[in-house]
């Protein structure tokens, strides 16, 4: 294995030292990096269960940023191969690919139309969201995750005072492996609202949500060791207020509140409960970036993303209501030399989530993240970086059988390169 991760290497080495490397392919950018990595618990198993390995991931990308009359064409693709050192049987070729249309009309119309698909290995923990009826929380067989997503959205308005703004989406999550099959889902959602400028730093809005979706093959039964299957479906409305402010030429923040209310025709009991996001970004006249991110929702993958105003699509819903805090802190050394830190803390609760065997399922998942980096680049299209970081899990005693703790540490170095 450790002549096939050299092999890999070698053409992006070369092509790291060759620093003045560069071509002309605008409007195209290509881009190459390899990264090796070891971890403690490559499967997020609880003690007793523990692998360590070192995995190799070589990726080959490419992107197109193409103005079409008033509108602009973006597209981005990427193959990956991932290699275990010892765990040969988990070994896997994974994607990503997307493409949106950004439009504006003669008037004060505009929008996009989108979609992306991805596959990648599944992990406990990562972004499914176990313990639903008759399923699994992880597998030690190569487990793939499938998610594709189309999109729209449009807004009126531009530049001026008042804005009218709407958009819709679907989404669908599918996994490979048999036993996972009660977690493939599906769900549609839209949002509609409007929002107020009082001036080019200070923005109010009224925005609504609903999402309805399904797990396809929830397991409800089993006979003569044959599971049997049925479509479960559920709803989620929201409405939120919503703010945005650049308190200065170095600082700025959006926010969310509202009020969500869920059901279920058998995953779990109807949920009721406020929603809110915050995402505060500071940039002060130092070497220094702080982005702190809030954030209460039923989405299912615990990410910080950005967009708790606006026209972006929402994540698929889970049965737990998550709590999610991230800080990352850039500190820039010198022009080239930049250290990254980051770290999150995330709370899933669950409530009488329907079990096959035994009582509902009840309690509360605590997941502690941290990841420290040294990045250094060495051109402009080329980059290094190393870092270690830890990841901890933790569940409640009532439901530690069906959601396992885990610990899980990282160390992992990469390099990219890139042509535009």
């Amino acid at each position: 294995m450790k002549s096939n991760v050299l092999a890999m290497m070698s053409p992006l080495c070369l092509c790291l030292l060759a620093s003045n490397a560069r071509a002309a392919l605008e409007p195209f950018t290509l881009g190459a990096s390899e990264t090796v990595k070891h971890e403690s618990n490559i499967n997020h198993g609880p003690d007793g269960a523990v692998i360590s390995d070192w995995l190799s991931t070589t990726e080959f990308t490419a992107a197109l940023d193409e103005a079409v009359g008033r509108s602009k064409l973006l597209a981005n693709a990427g193959v990956n191969y991932n290699a275990y050192k010892d765990e040969h049987h988990l070994d896997y070729f994974g994607y990503h690919a997307g493409a949106e249309l950004d439009w504006e009309t003669i008037g004060d119309l505009a929008g996009s139309l989108g979609a992306s698909t991805s596959r990648k290995r599944y992990v406990y923990g990562v972004t499914s969201d176990p313990g639903l009826l008759g399923s699994t929380a992880s597998t030690t067989e190569r487990n793939m995750q499938t998610d594709n997503r189309v999109f729209a959205r449009a807004e009126l308005g531009g530049p001026a005072r008042w804005q009218i703004y709407g958009g819709a989406d679907a989404s669908q999550r599918r996994f490979s492996a048999s036993d996972f099959q009660g977690q493939d889902e599906r769900q549609w959602s839209s949002n509609f609202g409007t929002r107020y400028s009082t001036s080019p730093d200070l923005a109010f809005g009224v925005e609504g949500n609903y999402s309805h979706g399904e797990y396809p093959h929830v397991v409800v039964a089993e006979f003569a060791g044959v599971p049997i299957t049925a479509a479960s479906k559920f709803n989620s409305r929201s409405i939120d207020a919503t703010v945005r402010l650049k308190a200065t030429g170095n600082s700025g923040f959006d926010a969310r509140l509202g009020y969500t209310t869920e059901s279920s025709d058998a995953l779990s009991k109807d949920a009721k409960f406020v929603n809110g996001a915050l995402n505060w970004t500071w940039t002060p006249p130092s070497h220094f970036a702080v982005r702190l991110g809030l954030k209460r929702s039923a989405d299912i993958d615990n990410q910080m993303a950005t967009d708790s105003i606006g026209l972006k699509g929402s994540n698929l819903n889970g049965v737990s209501v998550n709590n999610v805090a991230s800080l990352d802190v850039t500190y820039e050394l010198t022009a080239k030399i930049s250290l990254d830190a980051n770290t999150s803390y995330s709370q899933r609760k669950y409530s009488d989530v329907r079990q096959l065997i035994g009582p509902d399922l009840a309690g509360t998942v605590r997941t502690t993240n941290f990841f420290l980096s040294v990045n250094y680049l060495p051109t402009r299209t080329t980059t290094l970086s190393c870092g270690a970081g830890r990841e901890h899990r933790r569940a409640d005693s009532a439901i530690a059988l069906s959601l396992p703790s885990y610990a899980d540490n990282t160390v992992q170095c990469m390099g990219s390169i890139k042509f535009d």
